[in-house]
């Protein structure tokens, strides 16, 4: 097909299996996790709205097989008009929008920089702004808000310092970036992307390429560094690869790493017996994290996949062209995998959650987000044991992109 709006072959489809759903709205977010339920018993379903027809993808079994199917689902979308809302970093491409021997080779040469003993030099840097992020919000109490003060600042904070080592002002280049960047899924089929997310965009690939010819000329101890030495075998990322995975990673990626803290915040403070566990015996806060993201990970969607042929998963049928939307939250809800799925347990521990994906598009940056979560939880826990969430009646609202969780905030008290 020339352009997604010229699809037609819609009459093959089952309309039966059509649901008219906004997978963007407001609503939608706010019975998100009710979706993932239902979406968890289902086969995929079509959604045909503005722009190509979608394939939702929900259950366990198909979602890791569009994941890890890449002969027959291609990370790479197709480009040009209609086909806007699907490039959410505009025209950087980062290496989950790859695939074959592309995304085997920069994967290759991204994973020094993401090791767990660059991880693990790290940890004393997060610690050490955790605690600092920790004593403003105690100067300030004893009421706090728990994303507005901690959640969301492990990105502007713990990461992009630790990671990045950026001064303020640059801090604040990246953060006006983060903030517009879901606008771009919301861009409609043939218009431009919104002037605000161009215009943060260009300010955000000037100072990209001022610190990456920094770290050329003094290199640091640092992620950027790490990528701009990375080498295997005599190969390195070109300059645009450089670019683009710096910019995918510090500009768009390191949001999912808030959306995971706001998603486990919540569940430990509407839990008060499971947090009260927590606080008693610390050593039991990796394995409820592990609970937190199966049932309140970043998002219902990760970057879309298109299919290369007519095929079918889980008796849907799926059309050569069409957009594939697997789900990497609603797996976490599917009983024939997790037992009694919408029970919060911090004693499940499990172990296939799909919230970072599957197959060889796994998330390269899992564990700094795990470790990054985990640390903040920790200190948070043994700071302010009495810490509690301050509306009894409070109610969540998400906000970000198509296909994300961004809890907008999260009331709490210290005491």
């Amino acid at each position: 097909m020339s352009s997604p709006a010229e699809f037609d072959r819609l009459a093959e489809l089952d309309r039966r299996n059509v649901v008219d759903v906004d997978l963007g709205s407001d609503t939608f977010k706010a019975n998100a996790h009710r979706h993932m339920a239902e979406w968890a018993r289902r086969p995929p379903f079509y959604v045909l709205g503005k722009g190509p027809p979608q394939v939702v993808v929900g259950r366990y079994a198909d979602v890791h097989r569009v994941f890890s199917d890449t002969e027959t689902f291609a990370s790479e979308m197709p480009k040009g008009p209609g086909w806007e809302q699907f490039h959410k970093f505009m025209d950087a491409q980062f290496v989950t929008q790859m695939d074959g021997n592309q995304h085997a080779r920069l994967r290759r040469l991204l994973m020094p920089a993401f090791s767990s003993r660059r991880v693990e030099q790290l940890k004393e840097s997060v610690t050490t702004i955790i605690e600092r992020m920790l004593d403003r919000i105690e100067s300030k109490g004893p009421d706090f808000d728990g994303m507005g003060d901690l959640g969301a600042h492990l990105v502007v904070d713990a990461l992009l310092e630790a990671m990045i080592q950026m001064d303020p002002r640059r801090k604040a280049v990246f953060v006006a970036f983060h903030d517009v960047l879901p606008a771009t899924t919301y861009t409609k089929p043939g218009e431009p992307f919104p002037e605000d997310c161009r215009v943060a965009m260009q300010r955000v690939m000037d100072e990209i390429k001022v610190i990456i010819e920094e770290r050329r000329t003094k290199p640091h101890s640092d992620f950027i560094s790490d990528l701009v030495n990375a080498r295997d075998a005599g190969d390195k990322l070109t300059d645009k690869e450089l670019f683009d995975q710096i910019f995918g990673l510090a500009g768009g990626s390191l949001s999912a790493t808030s959306r995971a803290a706001g998603g486990a915040l919540y569940l430990l403070y509407t839990n008060d017996d499971q947090r009260q566990q927590l606080i008693d015996n610390p050593a039991l806060i990796p394995d409820a994290l592990e609970e937190c993201l199966r049932l309140g990970s970043n998002g219902y969607f990760t970057f879309p996949r298109v299919a290369l042929k007519d095929t079918e998963v889980g008796g849907t049928r799926i059309l050569k062209g069409m957009v594939v939307r697997p789900s990497p939250l609603s797996p976490n809800y599917d009983p024939d995998v997790f037992p009694d799925p919408l029970r919060f347990d911090i004693h499940r521990k499990p172990k296939r959650i799909l919230s970072f994906g599957a197959g060889p598009h796994h998330c390269i940056g899992n564990i700094l987000g795990r470790t990054a979560i985990t640390i903040a939880i920790t200190r948070l826990l043994a700071r302010f044991p009495k810490a509690h969430i301050s509306e009894p009646n409070f109610t969540p609202v998400y906000g970000g992109a198509v296909g994300e969780l961004r809890l907008q905030r999260l009331p709490m008290r210290t005491h």
